[in-house]
């Protein structure tokens, strides 16, 4: 209970500061002035006499309302208050702050740009067209001549028949764009969430160097390719697309209507990795590396297996969290699923 207390009072320091637009160091600031100040009025009315000058007579009764309602919650009220605060606070400090060295900054323009940069992320291959997330560090207009350094990330469509990888670095030629927000669902909203800001619809990519991306990641995508390859070769579709979305979180090659029956059944969380595949994952690794290494070797190993694994299926906020639930689990830990 007294987690959900916190939790629903930095949710309410979040809708708080999408309000109230203030920058993160004053919502500090005010949290630690209102902090001081409850503290300040809380002792003075504990005196003898002060409460009785303060508070009115007529309102005496109210006050002993409200501070009686106070004292059920599970709670300090100053913990509260500084988890509304930090809630505020925290919301204002991961806003995006585009300036001129941001690749948002030369959004909606008229003119294409040139821009280079690396991508950071499996690419995402469709039917049409292929989704590369590229991490860009420099730009200039197509008829310039002197590259602008920048940074941010950017999502392009690449056109269908390359073959891309993680940590290529490539060229690209077109203009840059704000995502679009539309009244039924937001493609901005649902970007920036992920730190993406920018569209690139490109009428030239090209590839300059590869295995620019970090080493650990670029190992770990590769096994990623070849299982996915294997996936294909052994089942036929929808099977091995419906196989790849549970083992490896690629849903983009999973057929509408396959989905459609998923979300009509109430079955989509089968698809998606979430926190039984990991447990499933983790009982297996850990009863496995456990007879082979010993409890607490196998542990280890076990942790690590699932490590690699939350990278390779795209380290989603869902699989974040199961694999860190699972530090604190005692039956996965012991090798067991019950």
């Amino acid at each position: 209970m007294p987690l959900l207390w916190l939790a629903l009072a930095f949710l309410a320091g979040i809708v708080l500061a999408d309000v109230v637009i203030f920058p993160a160091w004053a919502w500090v600031g005010l949290g630690g002035g209102t902090l001081l100040l409850w503290g300040m009025v809380g002792g003075l009315l504990r005196l003898p006499g002060i409460r009785q000058a303060l508070v009115p007579w007529g309102q005496r009764r109210l006050f002993s309302q409200v501070r009686q309602a106070l004292v059920k919650v599970p709670l300090p009220v100053t913990l509260l208050l500084a988890a509304v605060f930090a809630g505020a606070a925290r919301f204002q400090a991961v806003q995006p702050k585009i300036t001129a060295d941001s690749v948002a900054w030369y959004n909606d323009n008229e003119e294409a740009y040139l821009l280079e940069g690396v991508v950071v992320d499996p690419p995402d291959v469709r039917d049409s067209y292929t989704n590369l997330r590229v991490a860009v560090d420099r730009l200039r207009l197509v008829d310039g001549v002197n590259f602008i350094p920048v940074e941010g990330l950017a999502l392009t469509r690449a056109p269908p028949g390359e073959e891309w990888h993680y940590g290529d670095r490539i060229r690209l030629v077109g203009r840059l764009e704000t995502p679009p927000s539309e009244e039924g669902f937001s493609y901005r909203d649902y970007l920036a969430r992920q730190g993406v800001y920018t569209l690139i619809q490109p009428t030239q990519v090209s590839l300059l160097l590869a295995d620019q991306g970090n080493p650990f990641r670029a190992v770990v995508y590769s096994l990623k390719e070849r299982a996915l390859e294997t996936v294909y070769r052994l089942f036929p579709d929808p099977e091995a697309s419906l196989m790849a979305g549970i083992l490896l979180g690629v849903e983009s090659g999973i057929p509408l209507d396959v989905q459609e029956a998923f979300k009509a059944t109430g079955t989509s969380h089968v698809i998606a990795i979430s926190g039984f595949n990991i447990a499933i994952l983790a009982g297996l690794f850990t009863l496995f590396f456990s007879r082979l290494l010993g409890r607490w070797r196998g542990a280890v190993v076990a942790a690590l297996g699932i490590a690699c694994y939350t990278v390779l299926v795209g380290a989603g906020a869902s699989v974040v969290r199961a694999a860190d639930g699972l530090a604190v689990a005692p039956d996965v830990q012991n090798g067991q699923l019950q």
